[in-house]
């Protein structure tokens, strides 16, 4: 008997009690089709986010059911698995802030950000996002991109350091294998922490760095091959209760209840972010003040000037502040970090489309010389390359790192479909009627590979998609970056997608001329879903995340420094 049986025996009354409340508030989806879920208590959850790796349930059900259908939650709970174009439209662009996150995910994302603007929602997340923008706009990005270049070319003089230094250490053909996730996610947090705040975390410096312990463990069994049936089920007893005993105990306040491992794990992050962000703003403080008296637009002069204002109504107090500092040094480093691996990881498996980026580089490069300008690139001429671009975006539609998000309507509503689905009558739908409350599961990684959207070729990487004439102009408009739900849609939208692609584009255009890239034929990589989508390597999938590349330091055309 598992520790999962014994769990059950405890908690017998509350789930008498939940079933019974559930029974009769239940939102019923009974009308539509949907895949047969084996366990009553935990629905598909278990199931799904068990899946080692990310998309093969959701591709066979999408294949059977159509792009919108019931999916069983615990306790019996019908919940709308969302993947239609028009739909997601509706949901995430059209309703505003009429499908809030529900209140578990949002108390999942306080335990990793705090109060910060990916854990609140409504009219608290208006004030912190409009308080943010400015500093997330298009011209204030521009200023970091020397900051981008340098560090990856820091990040290009460590690999020759420590791998090439002495050809001996090479393999056959002058390759040497790098972990690309140790290396990208280094140079990412060293980025996020001088460019939102002038701090140095000093991660590629191999500094011991405490966050970065942390976040390598953080999703240990939130998902994918860790994930417990505990778990998921204390996952579902708190969405039932009406307070989240992780946060408020009210026995003893200073003890939180029914921590599982990923609480522990949560707790553990969100102190030692919070600590750092403590750290910075003691460290930064004359910076960030001067910064705030001078009308600066960067990060820290942002919240520092937040922070300040009288008005309750726009002011960001300290939780907040703090919440902002913990959500960009998280989310700012690991999701950009994993894009630019799998994009690596596109590349080293084709060597023809690696030259065909370099071609575009040296164009620009030598119209540069021609004309008489600085060499450096400038925002401008990393959107001028078509092709590279293109990759980018085909990663991003094929590596989304959070894969699914979770809503709830607050007020009954009829939601539209681009792509009919036939009932569990026989009938032709084309609009899904919802009552107050009804869960919403939506998948990004589905949406991002619809045969109907993009082609028959969705589940293939295909850059070349994006640079037809005529490709995606009949697709339904959704997004923040080329109909992509990637970086998701609406008030919701991430507000850092900006940076993300400006620091994805400076860190590959930085590293394809200095060196070439390869993989090694016999080993496999796939799309794991561990908290969000990362590498692992078939038959080694409990050493966790890891993507080894071979990479060798490119030969250089002499007339053309790169």
């Amino acid at each position: 008997m598992d520790h999962f049986s014994s769990v059950t025996t405890c908690c017998v009354l509350f789930v008498f009690f939940v079933s019974a409340r559930f029974l009769l508030t239940r939102k019923s989806l009974n009308f539509l089709r949907g895949p047969s879920s084996t366990s009553w208590l935990l629905g598909h959850e278990y199931e799904f986010f068990k899946q080692v790796e990310a998309g093969k349930l959701s591709e066979s059900w999408i294949s059977e059911y159509g792009s919108a259908f019931r999916f069983g939650g615990p306790f019996g709970e019908d919940v709308l698995y969302l993947a239609d174009p028009k739909g997601l439209q509706h949901v995430l662009q059209t309703s505003s802030y009429h499908y809030p996150k529900t209140k578990d995910t949002q108390n999942l994302l306080r335990r990793a950000f705090g109060h910060g603007i990916i854990a609140v929602d409504g009219n608290t997340h208006q004030r912190q996002r409009k308080a943010l923008n400015p500093a997330f706009s298009a011209s204030q990005l521009k200023t970091f991109l020397s900051l981008f270049q340098r560090s990856t070319e820091r990040l290009a003089n460590k690999w020759q350091e420590q791998y090439f230094a002495e050809e001996t250490n090479c393999q056959e053909g002058g390759y040497q294998t790098i972990p690309m996730t140790t290396w990208l996610s280094k140079l990412a947090l060293d980025l996020i922490g001088e460019s939102a705040f002038g701090y140095k975390f000093g991660a590629l410096e191999n500094e011991d760095n405490k966050l970065s312990s942390i976040v390598r463990h953080l999703f240990d069994d939130s998902a994918g091959l860790g994930l417990s049936k505990t778990t998921t089920f204390f996952k579902a007893v708190r969405r039932e209760l009406p307070v989240d005993p992780t946060f408020y105990n009210p026995v003893n306040p200073d003890t939180p209840l029914l921590l599982t491992k990923e609480d522990e794990r949560f707790n553990r992050w969100l102190e030692a972010a919070e600590a750092a962000a403590k750290n910075i703003l003691q460290e930064k403080a004359e910076f960030g003040r001067q910064g705030a008296e001078d009308g600066n637009k960067d990060i820290l002069s942002i919240l520092v000037r937040s922070n300040n204002i009288q008005d309750t109504k726009t002011r960001l107090d300290d939780r907040e502040v703090l919440g902002q500092m913990a959500t960009l040094i998280l989310a700012g480093h690991e999701t950009t970090a994993g894009s630019t691996g799998w994009l690596l990881y596109e590349l080293s498996r084709r060597p023809e489309y690696q030259q065909r980026i370099l071609e575009e580089i040296h164009a620009i490069k030598r119209a540069k010389l021609d004309a008489g300008e600085d060499a450096g690139f400038t925002s401008h001429d990393y959107d001028s390359m078509p092709f590279f671009n293109a990759c980018i975006k085909e990663t991003l539609r094929m590596y989304p790192i959070v894969t699914t998000l979770v809503r709830c309507t607050d007020r009954d509503d009829v939601i539209p479909l681009s792509e009919p689905v036939i009932s569990a009558s026989g009938e032709k739908l084309t609009q899904i009627p919802v009552k107050k409350g009804q869960r919403v599961f939506i998948d990004i990684l589905s949406y991002n590979c619809l045969n109907s959207v993009w082609g028959e070729d969705a589940n293939k990487w295909n850059p070349e998609r994006f640079l037809k004439s005529n490709a995606l102009q009949q697709m339904t408009s959704l997004g923040v970056y080329s109909n992509l739900l990637t970086f998701s849609a609406g008030v919701r939208a991430c507000i850092g997608w900006r940076f993300a692609l400006q620091e994805m584009q400076a860190i590959t255009t930085g590293l394809i001329p200095m060196f070439e890239f390869s993989i090694d034929p016999t080993i496999d990589v796939f799309r794991a879903q561990l908290g969000g989508m990362v590498p692992m390597v078939k038959g080694k999938e409990v050493q966790g995340s890891q993507l080894p590349l071979k990479v060798r330091p490119r030969a250089l055309n002499k007339n053309l420094k790169v």
